[in-house]
C-alpha cells in the first residue's frame, strides 16, 4: 500500500466513528447514488479553468478512502438489477458511483483511481460533444470548451471494455439550454416546447420528434463507435418528465438517473433513480451524511398563496418591476413554498377565463406564469405549486355546467363550474392540465376550492345517469329524503370528485419537469366540513378522502370567512379537531390575510397571532392568502419573526 494512501485512510478513520453510528438511518437494499462531474489536478494543470460541480483529485481521493474505510460498497448497475430480480442480494451501504458530461478527465484521472480501488463507475457522455472533430470548440452552456477537455471515442471505447466502467447516454444534444417563454429564460433542451420569436412555440409534436430524434441519433453514433446501445440514460441538469422516460424506453434506455436527493429503495422503480450532486465544497461530513442518510431538511413550510393578477400589467416595464418585487420579498421573508395561480381571475369571482399560460381552450391574459414561477424557483429558491380550478373554467355556452335540482340552472351563489360528469367536459379539462405540464416548469399542484357539490347538484342529465350506474335514483329529492340514500350520494360524488382530481394529476404531471423537488399535491378543504360533520354532504368533501388522495391537506382556516366569533379559539379547535383525523406532516393550515367581508386587510399582528396559536396546537404547515406584496401586507417585519422557516430543521428518517 503506498504512504499517501495510508495517510489519507488514517484521516479518513476520524470519522469512521460517525459512520458507523448513522448507519441506522440506511435499511437492507437500499443503494446510494453519487453524481460527480470534472476532475482536476491542480498540481498538474494550476491554470486549467474550473467550473460548477468540478472537484479536485485531491477531494476525490479523500472520497474514494472515506467510502474505503468505512465499508461502503459501490457496485455495478448490473448488481442492483439483479437484486432487484431475486438475486444476489445488494451488499450493505451499497453505493453507485456516476460521472456527467464525459470529460477527459474521467480517463486520465478518475479511472486508474477506480483500478486502484476497485470502484465501478458509470460514465455519462454527451454524443454531440464527442462528434465534434479534434481542435473544435465544445458548446458548453454560454461557452465553448476545447475539444480535448472531453473523451474521444477512442477513449470510450477503451473505457467500455473495462468491467468496472459502464459507459451511459447523457443525450446527443440536449444538454443545453433552450428559450422557454418570450422573455427568454432558458430552460432544460428535454423537458422544453421552445419559444421561438418568428414561430412562437414548437408545437406538442414538434417537441415529441425532436427528443424521439435525440434519442434514436443517441442509439446510432453508440452502435456505430461502442457496438451496442446504451442502457442508461442521464438526464442532463435532472432533468426528465413521464413523457421522456417512455421515449428513452422506446430506444432501450430503461434505466435512467436524476438529481433527485434521496436513496433509492430495491423495490423503486429504476426508470428515474435519485442520484445525489457533489461539487468541491461537499466534504467529508457531508459525504458521511449523504452515505449513511442522515441528511437535514425543514421541519415545517411556509407558504405563501400568489395571484398573478398582482403582477401582470399590460405595461411589460411596470410588469418586469412587479416581478422584480415579488422575488425580492419572498426571498427575503424565509418561505418555503409559493402556491402561485395560474388562472386569470381579475373580478375575483374564482372562475378561470383566462389562463396565464398557452393552452389549446381558453384564451390567455398573458404568458406569465412559467415566468414567474421560474423566477421563483431558482431566484428565490421556493418549491412552486401550480394553483388551478378544478371545474371552475368558463368555456362559454358550448359545454354543460353543474345544475341544482331545484331550478334546473346553474347556481348564481356558487362558483361556475363544468359538470365533471360529461366526458366532454372532462377531456377539456384534461387537456387544459396536460398543456400546463408542457407550458410551465413547477413542482406540485393545488387543487383550488372550487370541486365540490351542494346538497342540491349536480342535476344535468350526465349526472343522474352516473347515480343510476352507481345504484342510486335519478331523482336528487328521493336521495335528500332519505338518510341512507344521502350518505351512499355524498360518498359518492366525493369519490368521483377525487378520482377526477388524480386523472388531473396524472395530466399535469406527464410533461412537467421533474427536477431535484419531489412533486406533490394539495387540495383546499373547507373549514365547515371539519367543525360541522354533517356539512359534509353540502359539499362532498371528506377530509380522510383527501388525506389519502393527496400529499397535503390544504384547510381554509379563514375565521373571519366562517364568521367565527372568537377567532382565536375557533383556530384552535379547528387545529384540534383537524389533528384528531389528519397527521400533521400531511394537514396544511391556509389563514386570511384579508377580510372579504369588509374588503379589509387582517391586521399583521392579529396573523402573526393566529401562527403563534397554530404552532401552539401542533400544526407544522401554515400558509395565508392573499400575499400583498406591493402594500407589503401582511408586513414582512412583523410575520417574519413567526412565520419563517429560518433554520429549524430535522433528520430525514
Amino acid at each position: 500500500m503506498t504512504l499517501w494512501r495510508v495517510i489519507l485512510m488514517c484521516a479518513a478513520l476520524l470519522v469512521i466513528v460517525n459512520i458507523q453510528q448513522a448507519q441506522a438511518a440506511r435499511s437492507p437494499g437500499d443503494y446510494v447514488v453519487i453524481s460527480y462531474h470534472d476532475v482536476v489536478d491542480s498540481s498538474v494543470t494550476p491554470d486549467l479553468d474550473i467550473y460548477s460541480q468540478t472537484i479536485t483529485r485531491g477531494r476525490l481521493v479523500e472520497h474514494f478512502n472515506m467510502l474505503d474505510v468505512g465499508g461502503y460498497q459501490p457496485v455495478t448497475l448490473q448488481q442492483i438489477i439483479d437484486a432487484k430480480a431475486g438475486g444476489t442480494p445488494l451488499p450493505d451501504k451499497a453505493v453507485l458511483l456516476t460521472f456527467d458530461d464525459g470529460y477527459r478527465s474521467f480517463y486520465d484521472i478518475v479511472f486508474p483511481l477506480l483500478k486502484l480501488y476497485n470502484f465501478p463507475a458509470v460514465q455519462a457522455v454527451v454524443g454531440s460533444w464527442l462528434d465534434v472533430p479534434t481542435g473544435g470548440q465544445v458548446p458548453y452552456g454560454s461557452i465553448t470548451l476545447p475539444r480535448e477537455r472531453f473523451l474521444s471515442w477512442e477513449q470510450v471505447r477503451a473505457l467500455d471494455e473495462s468491467p468496472l466502467v459502464e459507459i451511459a447516454s447523457h443525450s446527443y444534444d440536449l444538454h443545453k439550454g433552450v428559450a422557454g417563454n418570450p422573455m427568454g429564460n432558458e430552460q432544460a433542451a428535454a423537458v422544453t416546447s421552445i419559444w421561438n420569436a418568428r414561430s412562437g412555440y414548437e408545437s406538442e409534436a414538434a417537441y415529441i420528434e425532436r427528443i424521439r430524434d435525440d434519442m434514436a441519433r443517441t442509439q446510432q453514433r453508440f452502435q456505430e463507435q461502442v457496438g451496442r446501445g446504451p442502457r442508461i440514460m442521464v438526464w442532463p441538469y435532472g432533468a426528465y418528465s413521464q413523457a421522456t422516460l417512455n421515449i428513452a424506453a422506446e430506444y432501450g434506455m430503461d434505466y435512467t438517473f436524476s438529481l433527485l436527493s434521496a436513496p433509492n429503495q430495491l423495490s423503486d422503480s429504476m426508470s428515474a433513480m435519485n442520484r445525489y450532486l457533489i461539487d468541491q465544497e461537499t466534504g467529508l461530513q457531508t459525504i458521511e451524511e449523504i452515505l449513511s442518510n442522515q441528511l437535514w431538511e425543514n421541519e415545517s413550510l411556509r407558504i405563501v398563496h400568489v395571484d398573478l393578477d398582482y403582477v401582470y400589467d399590460p405595461d411589460p416595464i411596470q410588469q418586469e418591476q412587479n416581478l422584480d418585487k415579488l422575488i425580492d420579498r419572498i426571498y427575503r421573508y424565509g418561505v418555503s413554498t409559493v402556491y402561485l395561480q395560474a388562472y386569470a381571475d381579475p373580478d375575483g369571482d374564482g372562475v378561470a377565463d383566462e389562463l396565464y399560460f398557452p393552452n389549446r381552450h381558453l384564451p390567455v391574459r398573458a404568458d406569465l406564469f412559467n415566468r414567474v414561477a421560474w423566477q421563483l424557483k431558482k431566484r428565490a429558491n421556493v418549491k412552486v405549486y401550480a394553483w388551478m380550478p378544478v371545474l371552475s373554467f368558463d368555456l362559454g355556452s358550448g359545454y354543460q355546467y353543474v345544475t341544482d335540482v331545484r331550478t334546473g340552472n346553474e347556481s348564481p351563489d356558487q362558483y361556475r363550474r363544468l359538470s365533471p360528469f360529461v366526458q366532454e367536459n372532462r377531456n377539456t379539462i384534461r387537456e387544459i392540465y396536460t398543456d400546463l405540464g408542457r407550458m410551465a416548469k413547477y413542482d406540485g399542484l393545488l387543487f383550488h376550492d372550487d370541486a365540490f357539490f351542494t346538497d342540491f347538484e349536480d342535476a344535468n342529465p350526465e349526472a343522474l345517469v352516473a347515480y343510476e350506474e352507481a345504484s342510486l335514483p335519478r331523482d336528487i329529492n328521493a336521495i335528500r329524503n332519505d338518510d341512507s340514500l344521502m350518505d351512499t350520494w355524498t360518498r359518492f360524488r366525493t369519490e368521483h370528485l377525487t378520482d377526477f382530481t388524480l386523472e388531473l394529476e396524472k395530466a399535469a404531471d406527464y410533461y412537467r419537469q421533474t427536477d431535484n423537488k419531489v412533486f406533490t399535491t394539495a387540495r383546499n378543504l373547507y373549514a365547515i366540513t371539519i367543525m360541522e360533520p354533517r356539512s359534509q354532504r353540502w359539499f362532498a368533501q371528506n377530509m380522510q378522502n383527501f388525506a389519502s388522495g393527496y400529499d397535503f391537506v390544504a384547510v381554509m382556516a379563514m375565521p373571519y370567512m366562517e364568521k367565527a366569533e372568537n377567532p382565536n379559539e375557533w383556530l384552535r379547535s379547528l387545529a384540534q379537531r383537524s389533528l384528531a383525523q389528519v397527521n400533521a406532516d400531511q394537514l396544511v393550515f391556509e389563514l386570511q390575510a384579508q377580510d372579504w367581508r369588509t374588503q379589509t386587510p387582517i391586521p399583521s399582528e392579529e396573523m402573526a397571532q393566529w401562527v403563534r396559536i397554530l404552532r401552539e396546537e401542533g400544526i407544522k404547515h401554515i400558509g395565508y392568502y392573499p400575499d400583498n406584496f406591493h402594500q407589503n401586507h401582511p408586513d414582512i417585519s412583523v410575520m417574519r419573526p413567526v412565520f419563517s422557516i429560518g433554520r429549524r430543521f430535522r433528520a430525514i428518517q
